[in-house]
């Protein structure tokens, strides 16, 4: 069963929601938290869709804006991104998103 556009959009918030959590578990394992990301590079987007579905950019915005709001749109706004459809995803999942992102060093850059 598909998804529309707007259930695809809440399933890449989600998907956003569970790399930021990921992304702070592993920043407080370095004793450190989301404050020292200093900017996401890019998202990466696969959506699940039949060959006429045309919108996954437009369920990608679900990702973009979630973290756009959580990291604020300095550190999170404005990323590279891409979209892709495709038949299937493992577990039936609708959407798949990777994240990349850089992290302040010590030196503060």
């Amino acid at each position: 069963t598909y998804l529309t556009t707007e259930q695809g959009y809440e399933a890449a918030q989600h998907c956003a929601l569970n790399l930021l959590s990921t992304l702070q578990s592993y920043l407080e394992s370095q004793g450190s938290d989301l404050s020292n990301v200093s900017k996401v590079i890019k998202l990466f987007g696969i959506v699940r869709s039949h060959s006429d579905f045309i919108e996954q950019h437009l369920v990608m915005n679900g990702a973009s804006d979630v973290i756009g709001e959580v990291l604020g749109k300095e550190v999170g706004g404005s990323h590279a991104r891409s979209a892709i459809g495709t038949n299937t995803l493992p577990l039936g999942i609708a959407v798949e998103v990777e994240m990349i992102a850089k992290i302040k060093s010590d030196d503060n850059s």
